[in-house]
C-alpha cells in the first residue's frame, strides 16, 4: 500500500502526513496486518528528514523517497543519506531519467550516480514510468500495445537504460 502520492501542497507538513498516517494504517493492519505500507513524505515524497526527526510508530512501513536525475540533487542524496543514518527505511517508489517533466533529454550519468547509491543502500526502487506515453521519460514507445510481449525494438532509450539496469542485479 502507498497511502498518499506525494503529498504536497503550501500548508501540507509532515506533521499531516503523519496524523493521516496515524489515522488509515491502522484501517489497513485491521484487515492485512503484515503488509508493507509506504508513506509519502512532503515537496512530492523528498523531505525524507522530517519523516526521520519525527518516524512513524508501525513496523513493515517505507517511507518514499522520489527523485528524476536531471538536474543533480547531491543535497537531496545528502538528505537521505542522513535520513538512512536515522534508519529510516526508505523506498524509492518513483524516479526517472529526465527532468521532473518527463521530457527532455536523458541524465544518464546522474541517474547512474543514483541507481549506484541504491544499490550500496539496497534500496528497491520503481522506475517512472512503465508507459508508452510520447516523452522522454516513458519505457515504450508510443502506439506500443501495454499488454506485451515487448520487443526490445519497442523501448525507448529511458526504457532500454532502466531495462538494463534491472537486468545488471
Amino acid at each position: 500500500y502507498e497511502i498518499c502520492n506525494e503529498p504536497n501542497g503550501d500548508n501540507v507538513t509532515w506533521k499531516d502526513i503523519k496524523a493521516y498516517a496515524d489515522f488509515i494504517i491502522p484501517a489497513i493492519r485491521a484487515i492485512d496486518p503484515d503488509s508493507v505500507i509506504i508513506v509519502g513524505t512532503g515537496t512530492w515524497s523528498q523531505d525524507v528528514l522530517a519523516a526521520a526527526a519525527a518516524p512513524l510508530n508501525f513496523t513493515n512501513v517505507l517511507y518514499a523517497l522520489h527523485f528524476y536525475s536531471g538536474p543533480s540533487h547531491v543535497e537531496l542524496r545528502r538528505n537521505a543519506d542522513l535520513a538512512l543514518s536515522r534508519n529510516l527505511p526508505l523506498f524509492v517508489s518513483e524516479w526517472g531519467l529526465t527532468d521532473y517533466t518527463g521530457n527532455g533529454e536523458l541524465y544518464l550519468d546522474e541517474a547512474q550516480r543514483w541507481v549506484d547509491w541504491m544499490n550500496k543502500h539496497k534500496i528497491s526502487w520503481a522506475g517512472w514510468s512503465f508507459s508508452n506515453a510520447d516523452e522522454a521519460s516513458a519505457a515504450l514507445k508510443p502506439m506500443v500495445k501495454m499488454d506485451g510481449p515487448w520487443r526490445d525494438s519497442d523501448l525507448t532509450p529511458s526504457g532500454k537504460w532502466i531495462r538494463s539496469r534491472i537486468h545488471a542485479d
